[in-house]
């Protein structure tokens, strides 16, 4: 999969003409993964190059003038997980105050058809687009029509009786209730960043640990303490993960704290990710480092038993 910024004016390979998922797309959860099936599978009925067109960065924000909404999907992620499922390009368009501006059919006529000569475009339900978001997936078909493309809409999908939406998963996550977040997603909640130096005060208390300072765009798990995994250098471990401001030795900023289980090297400066399994309690402060290293005890062995109960803990430490 390549994936090509707009700014980058890469081109395309799309001479025999390309199908397209619309969308924000941040989550990647079940709703939109529904729709890039779909776009894949009218690339292989009509030997089409399949898209994903979204933005690199997210519309509320610029629409609102300030930031009001975090991600829960970089990039970086974004491409990891779509590569996976065999899309060929990811495309991100800077959402800006010039692109609000583009009408519904200057859109269609512009970008869909002269940037990306497409023949297929797969939207959700509730898709809108073009300046105050004037356009719809009835605007698209009617498009397509006078146009020469296909356009599917795809309805909402549940999960049970629950639409599933970013929206919903940002406040999962937001509560700390990250296993409901990952039902809708079918993968769990992930944080990755370079390693940074600490205060050593895990190590010295029998729990190191490794932080990560994660972005500031980034929705994060309510402060407390997980159950965790963690991927380092192609291998995945078990780990307990603290997310706050470590209030018993008074840190400052929201910080990423994790003990890996039976781990021992040297990680400052490499690059981890970290995915949210279970919330085990909420972050307090303690009298002082003996009661917080017992309760340190107690978290370990809460997440040792419950990879034992998943019959995992001695397999997920293999590379």
């Amino acid at each position: 999969m390549k994936v090509v910024f707009s700014k980058a004016n890469v081109p395309l390979e799309i001479s025999q003409g390309t199908a397209i998922a619309l969308g924000n797309f941040d989550g990647l959860h079940i709703g939109h993964m529904e729709l890039i099936k779909r776009t894949i599978n009218a690339c292989n009925n009509s030997n089409l190059k399949s898209i994903v067109y979204t933005f690199s960065n997210h519309p509320e924000n610029v629409i609102a003038g300030k930031f009001i909404t975090a991600l829960i999907t970089p990039n970086e992620t974004k491409a990891e997980i779509l590569s996976r499922h065999g899309v060929d390009y990811l495309y991100l368009e800077e959402f800006n105050q010039e692109y609000m501006k583009i009408a519904p059919e200057d859109f269609v006529k512009d970008i869909l058809l002269k940037r990306f000569n497409v023949k297929h475009v797969t939207v959700g339900f509730h898709y809108r687009f073009g300046y105050k978001s004037a356009g719809t997936p009835e605007t698209l078909k009617q498009m397509g029509q006078k146009y020469g493309f296909d356009v599917e809409v795809v309805a909402p999908v549940k999960l049970g009786d629950t639409i599933v939406s970013s929206s919903l998963i940002r406040r999962l996550i937001a509560n700390g209730d990250v296993e409901h977040a990952a039902e809708f997603m079918k993968r769990y909640y992930q944080v990755t960043g370079k390693i940074v130096r600490g205060k050593h005060l895990g190590r010295e208390i029998g729990f190191p640990t490794i932080n990560i300072v994660p972005g500031d765009d980034r929705v994060l798990p309510s402060k407390g303490v997980y159950v965790t995994s963690t991927d380092i250098s192609g291998c995945t471990y078990c780990s307990v993960t603290n997310v706050g401001v470590n209030p018993t030795v008074n840190d400052q900023g929201i910080r990423i704290e994790t003990h890996i289980l039976d781990y021992t090297g040297d990680l400052y400066d490499s690059t981890v990710t970290v995915h949210f399994i279970k919330k085990i309690r909420d972050e307090k402060k303690f009298t002082g480092l003996a009661q917080l290293t017992e309760q340190i005890g107690k978290d370990v062995q809460y997440t040792k038993q419950y990879f034992s109960d998943k019959g995992i803990y001695n397999k997920i430490n293999i590379c």
